[in-house]
Formats: structure tokens, sequence, C-alpha cells
């Protein structure tokens, strides 16, 4: 208890950008090049990352926010359910509840970016926060169109296990945001290639909306 109220407090500055950002850099940036030697314990720090993430945005919710509550904790529930025992069928149910769950985490985080005042250090880390999530939500999404038609997508080499399908379609969504294109995997049903152009064309847009609207945030609060 003393634990959630801690983050509910560092939720409620701008602190916690900063902590979220360095937390996605270790995830994207630093685990996936474990899974190499140590695939096993990649995947529970994976999991152990979600866990902690998704208690901090359960902290962020109020009691009002019952909804945002039983998502987060159903998808800690399903996640770990998953973990424990993958022969269950929980997969695709695994990866929408995780899709859903950052999801209302980037929400949480775009309210705390933009809410009024001074436009901070902090609050610019948590823009390119949110910038790495909608990587991570568009990642959720090719996952789960990939489990619900099998071929959805062409590997140039074929992951060997989820896990390794997980983090192919990660690195496949930061190249698609960033709209770099190497062409080592290839979207091939409908629903693969509309949600690749739509994540292209959101990695294009996002930057010069969020600069906009940050600069006439901190030109407001100037002339206040």
């Amino acid at each position: 208890m003393r634990a959630l109220l801690w983050l509910a407090r560092l939720w409620s500055t701008d602190r916690a950008l900063s902590v979220l950002l360095g937390s996605l850099v270790v995830l994207i940036f630093v685990i996936p090049p474990l899974r190499v030697r140590t695939e096993a314990t990649a995947s529970l720090l994976v999991q152990i990352f979600f866990t902690l993430v998704f208690v901090s945005g359960l902290s962020a919710t109020t009691p009002g926010r019952a909804a945002g509550t039983v998502i987060l904790a159903g998808a800690i529930a399903l996640f770990w359910l998953d973990y424990f025992n993958p022969r269950a069928g929980l997969g695709v149910w695994t990866v929408f509840a995780r899709l859903v769950a950052v999801s209302l985490l980037t929400a949480l985080v775009i309210r705390q970016v933009f809410r009024e005042g001074p436009i901070t250090l902090q609050r610019i880390q948590g823009a390119v926060a949110v910038y790495l999530l909608l990587g991570v939500v568009w990642a959720g999404i090719y996952e789960l169109i990939g489990g619900i038609w099998p071929g959805a997508f062409r590997f140039s080499e074929a992951p060997r296990s989820r896990s390794e399908l997980s983090a192919s379609l990660a690195y496949y969504s930061f190249v698609t945001l960033t709209t770099m294109g190497y062409g080592d995997i290839t979207p091939l049903h409908p629903a693969a290639r509309s949600a690749a152009i739509l994540e292209a064309l959101t990695g294009q847009l996002f930057p010069a909306i969020l600069i906009a609207r940050l600069v006439a945030m901190e030109l407001a609060a100037r002339g206040r």
C-alpha cells in the first residue's frame, strides 16, 4: 500500500516522466540484445518491467477511474499467467491486454506532459517517452495481427519463439515509426499493411504537432 502511495506521489510530479523514459530506454535498447544469449532472463526482465510500469499507471488512476484500474490490473494478471503457463493458450489475449494497457498508459503520460504549467526538461523527456510508447503500442498491434492471421508478416529469418517474434515486431514497429524501412520484415496481410501506413504517418505527424504544442504552452506560460 505504501508503495502505491509513493508511486501516486511520484506520478503527481514531473519526475515520473524522467523515470518512465529511462525505463523505456532499458526495455527497447538494452534488453533485446540480451535475448541472444539469455532469452529466458530477458523475457523475465520484460515481464517485470511491464508489471512495474503498469503498477505505476495503476497508482496514477483515481478511484473514480474503475475501468482503467480493471484494465491495468487484468493486464498484469494475464502477463504472469501466460509467463508461468505458456501452454494455456492465452497468447492473443495477453497481447490484447498489453496493447490496451500500454495505450492507457500512453494517455496518462500525454495528460501529464500537456497539463498546465511551464515546460520543463522532465516534460520534454515525457514527450520523448510518448513517442517511444507509440512504438510499443504499434508493436502490440502487429503482434495481435500476427496472432489472428498467421503469416501476416514475412521475415527474412523466421522467429523461433514467441519472445523472438515479439522482439522482431517491436524492431519492425520502430523502423516503421521512423520511416527507415530496411525491408527485412514485410507486411503481407491488408490489416498489417494498413497498420504500417498509419504508424508511418504518426511517426511523421507526431513530432511536428508535439513541438508546436510545447512551444505554444511555453509561450503561454511566459505570458502569464
